[in-house]
């Protein structure tokens, strides 16, 4: 029994050093969505290039993905936590995936940040929200690191929290867009942006529940 643990064991170590690297796609993706919103004058070859990187980057994470759950599916980690590994492994592989989508919607609509009502929300309460991802995503890479029970219900409780703050900005932002005079075109950009932060910001809390589950079964 103490040799298939170990065996067990060694899987997951693998697995999550693998998710590290996965995480820290999406801290460097971030990064990248981070610097383009930061200004709205940036020429267009910058903003292609930005989203040239986090496609790269995003192919780069759907590889790992395929590889993790081929290992999983040969027995990686123990039966009774395979489904919610494979469930982990979609959190995370989607908080990289909603990343892409930002940055592909930051690509679509850079020209309309032109309105300072749009460069507003986009410079104030869209940094912030992604601000706070940042910080879920370092907790989460944390999380990775350590198998103290203690230490991962910490950063996941720290995790949840910084979700919750994420969530009051998004209904803040969204009383305030609908008192803006935006066309249709402005007002679905806007949106977009805000729930694909706040998609991010759910996988990633729903990521760290996920992998406290796993690791403190094994």
């Amino acid at each position: 029994m103490h040799r298939l643990k170990r065996v067990f064991s060694s899987g997951l170590e693998e697995i999550k050093e693998k998710l590290g690297e996965h995480v820290t796609l999406s801290q460097e993706s971030l990064r990248i969505l981070q610097e383009v919103a930061s200004s709205r004058g940036h020429d267009k070859p910058h903003v292609d290039e930005a989203v040239r990187k986090i496609t790269a980057l995003e192919r780069e994470g759907d590889e790992i993905v395929r590889e993790l759950v081929d290992r999983v599916a040969q027995g990686a980690v123990v039966p009774t936590v395979t489904n919610v590994t494979l469930v982990l492994l979609d959190n995370v592989d989607n908080i990289l995936d909603m990343i892409y989508f930002a940055m592909k919607e930051v690509k679509r609509g850079y020209h309309l940040w032109k309105n300072d009502a749009i460069f507003s929300i986009v410079s104030t309460e869209l940094k912030e929200m992604l601000d706070l991802v940042k910080s879920m995503l370092e907790y989460l890479h944390n999380m990775l690191r350590t198998s103290d029970a203690e230490e991962l219900r910490r950063h996941a409780r720290i995790i949840s929290s910084l979700e919750e703050e994420i969530d009051e900005i998004k209904e803040a932002i969204l009383d305030k867009i609908y008192n803006l005079e935006l066309n249709a075109v402005e007002f679905n950009h806007v949106v977009s942006l805000i729930y694909t932060a706040d998609k991010i910001a759910d996988n990633v809390q729903d990521a760290a529940y996920h992998l406290a589950t796993v690791i403190t079964s094994v």
